[in-house]
């Protein structure tokens, strides 16, 4: 299961932009806590993006479902092996070691991938074998983000708390020895009651009222959990048989078995209310004057921070035990081992209420002690105490983007931000390091410093020297000059491949900010997001574009989840055949000299004419701007003699392949098509008519999901044949030019004052590929930029020609379409 939420109240300030919570639907519990990190989270740090992970689902298809049996099954048939492991894990370090070590292997690998995928500035566990793998990557793969376990129930378990997580969090002073005896290297705090803030002392007769129940009866809820372990009727029968002021409330969970044969009894309602899995339960513990559970968990947390007194009636084996012993040792619950001790307890309540008040009082004492907002704020400042010498990995499939590099095609994307010069025409280096500088901290992508040679690897330990890597200019030569220098050197050689330029052309009135990461980092939609990050929305702006669409993280289940799969693999497998049938076509390769130099031609159009033109022509927007770069090159290449016309060009166009929404991540997660662009003499119309139908029919072959599993599969090669073949592949045996298309922010950005105006793309060249074309929409404008390789100013091709040739082009399309 996956879970994502972006609150969008404003942007976070100062804290993490992106936390990944891990929990697991085991019982009710971890489930709980999880929930009420998360809501802490969006009242600490307004604007965060909150994902949370089952555990057992990425360990691997089934085992969250066998795992949540073998619980059961020990539970409630075989509670002596239970009890047996449990005990092992206290008595034999070395056992609870391995096991530990065992599960956070299996659990931390199949994390990866989901880490890397969110890319997390911060990250919290509920769950145990999800905090495991958290300590097994700090210690073997060099996770550096600030981690911690929240122990969702009073008494610690040995699997539970890690030496290698920043901190491990436990809710009470009492657990604290137990904790460290655990891993005497973990770093043991404690922290408010993780629970949501339903749960909170309140009134009584209120509580009674909305739910229908009797107001001067001694209320005693009893839940057993998600599961409804134990026998819960008997319970119930022997709370009834001490008084008949008794009014029991049952809270059976998902155990429809035993809610049936509660309802079977036939007891009148005023005696005994019974409930299935219900959204009541604040309202629940507030009415109550006892809660009675066996297993601890959620629900003893919850009747703390409720201030209600706890009592623990038969407790479960092995742990639900440990957890009832510590709560009568912390003096927030009474312990009643058989029917005649809690006969004995309720009639007792009955005759006065003291003993529950004074109870109920220290529980609310404990419920006062911070929240856990604090304990949060503790984790954003912490750091793993267990790192191994190993750093992060670089994933194979952005690793590739680094084996293509070579000296005169150097793989770097970036952004062309013309700001209005009104605003902008006193911003100096400084500015713009203080506008930046602070944000660095919360954008791990800027954190990252390339290591290693043979084995590649992130460090997050350190961060960029400002003052190398954001520059400015005053470009007496011109801002376009400027930027074509920008590009035309490499970034800083310190192993944080990102930059930042300023470029002041007063003669001109331009401002303009140059922003650039190496295609290791990420691809257009990491740096789209990664831009995102670095500018101010207008005031009020919603930010409606972070948010996840609705049901976008949801995974398939059941026959409709291997329906989707078989699908999946279809599309895949006539994605690999038709790109390998492709490949032996015949297209048409611009034949240049090789330099280091690039020539930038931008040009910038109101988005409302594009979608004019795809309204007009039945198509989307993104194959009109397609079409107008097909147009533009067909003229340009044309005129300057570079091509004839006869054979098309092959164009990789990039398609995301990222949940919906979710694309502020770090990291290539693009997939391509091929598409011939016809550079033929002819009209607007009819080139994007072959446009539109080779875009819908590689769409429909598969070849997007098919060129996403070739990368990962190439990316994968061993390490000394994959430079040769990123080399081979990646240059124009394949291709003649890659074409990109990328959605950015709806509304106006600004950058330290300055409105954005435009934002074009650079896109970066390669290997025998001297001509490469992207747009960006961003705030009602569509920012295109065509980069060229220097050489081919020799052929005749120039700056002005080529932004003209794009302006006409969509003047064509104006009066060919909408005439």
């Amino acid at each position: 299961m996956v879970q994502a939420m972006v609150m969008t109240a404003g942007r976070s300030s100062g804290g993490p932009q992106r936390l990944l919570v891990l929990s697991a639907d085991m019982g009710g519990g971890h489930e709980a806590t999880a929930a009420a990190l998360e809501q802490a989270a969006a009242g600490v740090w307004p604007g965060v993006e909150i994902q949370r992970l089952d555990t057992l689902d990425v360990m691997g298809p089934g085992i969250g479902r066998l795992f949540r049996r073998i619980y059961v099954d020990n539970v409630e048939h075989t509670p002596w092996l239970y009890e047996f492991f449990y005990a092992q894990l206290w008595r034999h370090t070395w056992f609870a070691a391995a096991s530990k070590r065992f599960t956070g292997s299996w659990s931390g690998r199949r994390l990866i991938d989901r880490i890397d995928r969110f890319d997390p500035d911060l990250i919290v566990s509920t769950y145990p074998l999800g905090s495991a793998g958290l300590a097994w990557l700090h210690r073997h793969r060099g996770l550096q983000q600030p981690t911690a376990a929240y122990v969702s129930d009073i008494a610690p378990h040995p699997f539970w708390i890690h030496g290698s997580l920043g901190v491990n969090f436990v809710v009470h002073d009492a657990a604290v020895t137990l904790a460290r005896a655990c891993d005497p290297e973990a770093v043991v705090e404690v922290c408010a009651l993780p629970v949501q803030a339903a749960f909170h002392p309140g009134s009584r007769a209120e509580a009674r009222g909305r739910l229908g129940l009797a107001p001067d009866a001694l209320v005693t809820l009893v839940s057993c959990g998600a599961y409804a372990f134990g026998d819960v009727a008997q319970t119930v029968g022997t709370l009834l048989g001490a008084s008949e002021r008794v009014q029991v409330v049952a809270a059976c969970g998902r155990n429809d078995e035993t809610r049936t044969r509660l309802e079977g009894l036939g007891v009148p309602a005023h005696r005994l209310k019974v409930l299935g899995w219900t959204d009541e339960m604040p309202v629940l513990v507030r009415a109550s004057d006892i809660v009675v559970s066996n297993a601890g968990g959620a629900i003893a947390l919850e009747a703390i921070a409720s201030g209600r007194p706890l009592v623990m009636f038969r407790p479960i084996a092995a742990h639900g035990e440990a957890n009832a012993n510590l709560l009568v040792v912390a003096g927030l619950a009474e312990l009643c081992t058989d029917e005649d001790q809690l006969d004995a307890y309720i009639r007792a309540a009955v005759r006065g209420r003291g003993a529950l008040h004074e109870m109920g009082e220290r529980a609310g004492e404990l419920a006062g002690r911070g929240s856990s907002g604090d304990s949060l704020r503790r984790v954003a400042g912490s750091h793993p105490s267990g790192r191994g010498r190993r750093t992060w990995r670089v994933r194979p499939s952005d690793a590739f983007f680094l084996h293509a590099d070579t000296p005169q095609r150097v793989q770097e994307v970036g952004g062309i931000l013309e700001l209005d010069h009104t605003a902008a025409a006193g911003l100096t280096v400084e500015d713009v390091r203080a506008t930046i500088g602070p944000r660095v901290a919360g954008l791990p992508i800027l954190r990252r410093r390339l290591v290693g040679s043979a084995r590649l690897g992130w460090d997050m330990s350190g961060a960029a020297d400002l003052t190398t890597h954001i520059t400015a200019v005053e470009a007496s030569h011109g801002a376009d000059a400027a930027c074509d220098d920008y590009w035309s050197e490499s970034l800083p050689s310190d192993g944080f491949p990102w930059g930042v330029r300023l470029v002041q052309s007063p003669d001109e009135a331009r401002t303009v900010l140059l922003v650039k990461t190496h295609h290791v980092l990420g691809d257009g939609i990491s740096l789209i997001g990664l831009l995102d990050r670095l500018l101010d929305p207008a005031p009020g702006d919603p930010l409606e574009e972070r948010r996840p669409a609705p049901g976008g993280a949801a995974h398939g289940s059941g026959r409709s989840g291997i329906r989707h799969g078989l699908r999946q693999g279809r599309l895949v497998a006539e994605g690999l055949g038709s790109l390998a049938a492709r490949s032996i076509g015949r297209w048409a390769v611009v034949d240049s000299a090789q330099s280091s130099r690039r020539l930038i031609a931008t040009a910038t159009v109101d988005e409302a004419r594009i979608r004019a033109i795809a309204s007009a022509s039945g198509c989307r927007a993104h194959e009109v701007v397609i079409a107008v770069v097909a147009h533009a090159l067909a003229r340009t290449l044309t005129d300057a003699g570079l091509v004839d016309g006869t054979l098309p060009l092959r164009a990789m166009v990039p398609v995301a392949r990222r949940a919906p929404r979710l694309d502020r991540v770090f990291g290539n997660w693009t997939a391509a098509v091929t598409v011939d662009l016809p550079l033929g003499p002819m009209s607007f119309r009819r080139r994007l008519e072959e446009v539109i139908g080779q875009l819908r029919a590689r769409a429909r072959r598969g070849e997007p999901q098919g060129a996403f599993v070739a990368m990962e599969l190439l990316a994968r090669l061993p390490a000394p044949v994959l430079p040769i073949v990123a080399r081979t592949i990646y240059t124009s045996r394949f291709f003649s030019t890659i074409v990109s298309y990328m959605p950015a922010a709806h509304g106006d950005r600004w950058f330290a004052g300055a409105r954005v105006g435009s934002l074009c793309p650079v896109v970066p060249l390669a290997e025998g590929i001297p001509v490469t074309a992207g747009a960006i929409v961003q705030g009602g404008t569509v920012g295109f930029g065509i980069v060229v390789d220097d050489a081919l100013r020799a052929s005749g091709i120039s700056r002005a020609a080529t932004s003209r040739a794009v302006a006409d082009t969509v003047r064509e399309a104006e009066l060919e379409v909408l005439r």
